[in-house]
């Protein structure tokens, strides 16, 4: 237990007033609470396994440094004395970040003090439950790229706990990949704050798990900050994906996009929460969010919820959503050109996810990215032609 990141986040010593999740909770509604969701059960992971390719790799309790990288500084989570954010201010304390914040085993701080180009790629592996801490802080007019990759070698429950600082006139671009083949549940906590003229890109791969979720809050407080985040996933089984981002615009000239988009079949759901916040005098304010999903079956569902509280005048706000099949004048309009229906719907699901995946931004994921969703499609229509 590091008191450095538990000080600075609590309103109670004991958490005796923080009630019980509930799915009446709106941050928890649509999704089923594992069992354990109140008193998480945790182990102990002793070993890791190294990876080719990674420059780290990492569980909740140790952390190896395979291959270094000049300008980035590492400190352990016991040892660490300052905080990579003070705290949040406006992301509440339920139960679920309580458990996370009081019983994170292990991780580390990640402090950029140079250019960083290529991405610095870390991954996640555990056989036990467990919390692993993450804080990444990048220096003024620094720019960095991180890779954070959750697959197969995480093989049991895990709840990392992200923080993100970005000094002023910072970059970071980060690429969070959820691809365990296992039946686990991923849930994370991301909080983000960057300063004056600060920028942060996300991109989201959710294909994994049994239940994977990211719930993720930035605060735009500097004038002239942007945050940026697009994101596929792809729901097969009765798996679940459970997005909820929260950009809260403190600052003036601030801007924001989100651009996420999903594909469900067989019993599988998603939900997607996209809040955006403008507080008195986050004046010229830009914000735009988007979530597309296309259902396969009869039985999957999604969840589309976007929300705007605006507080202030001069800015330019906008949000799009939409849940249902592929829209049959598509069918036709590829069947016409001799395209059988099942070949088409192949074609137009690809489609569907290119134009978040295509982006120059994807480039060192994309041919795995794009393997990954038409395997699962693969998958999905595989068992709907055996049924």
């Amino acid at each position: 237990m590091n008191k450095k990141i538990i000080e600075k986040k609590l309103r109670s010593e004991d958490g005796s007033n923080i009630k019980d999740l509930t799915t009446r909770d709106e941050d928890w509604k649509y999704v089923s609470l594992q069992s354990d969701i109140n008193n998480l059960e945790l182990g102990n992971n002793t070993d890791l396994q190294v990876s080719e390719g990674f420059h780290m790799d990492a569980n909740g309790s140790i952390y190896n440094l395979n291959n270094p990288v000049e300008g980035i500084s590492f400190i352990d989570f016991s040892e660490i004395d300052t905080p990579v954010i003070e705290e949040s201010l406006k992301r509440p304390i339920d139960k679920f970040l309580y458990q996370q914040i009081t019983r994170a085993s292990g991780g580390f701080r990640a402090d950029v003090k140079d250019d960083i180009t290529d991405y610095f790629k870390i991954n996640f592996q555990s056989k036990e439950n467990t919390i692993p801490y993450l804080g990444i802080n990048v220096e003024k007019n620094k720019s960095a790229k991180f890779f954070i990759n959750f697959g197969d070698l995480v093989q049991s429950n895990i709840y990392p706990l992200i923080e993100l600082n970005l000094e002023a006139n910072s970059n970071l671009e980060i690429i969070i990949q959820s691809t365990s083949c296992h039946e686990i549940n991923l849930i994370n906590s991301l909080y983000a704050k960057l300063n004056k003229d600060a920028s942060l890109s996300m991109h989201m791969v959710s294909t994994g798990g049994t239940f994977s979720r990211s719930r993720i809050d930035i605060d735009l407080y500097g004038n002239g900050s942007n945050f940026n985040i697009d994101g596929v996933y792809f729901g097969e089984n009765q798996q679940t994906h459970d997005n909820r981002v929260f950009v809260n615009h403190l600052g003036q000239n601030t801007t924001s996009n989100m651009q996420t988009k999903g594909v469900l079949g067989d019993e599988s759901k998603s939900i997607f929460t996209g809040t955006i916040h403008i507080a008195e005098g986050a004046s010229k304010t830009e914000s735009h969010q988007e979530n597309r999903n296309i259902l396969l079956s009869d039985k999957a569902s999604a969840q589309s919820v976007p929300n705007m509280e605006i507080l202030c005048d001069d800015v330019i706000c906008g949000h799009g959503s939409s849940v249902g099949p592929i829209d049959e004048n598509l069918y036709h309009y590829v069947m016409s050109r001799g395209v059988k229906k099942e070949k088409a719907e192949k074609l137009l699901i690809k489609g569907f996810f290119n134009e978040v995946i295509n982006k120059d931004s994807w480039d060192i994921i994309n041919k795995e990215v794009s393997s990954q969703l038409i395997s699962k499609y693969e998958n999905v229509l595989e068992r709907s032609n055996n049924g």
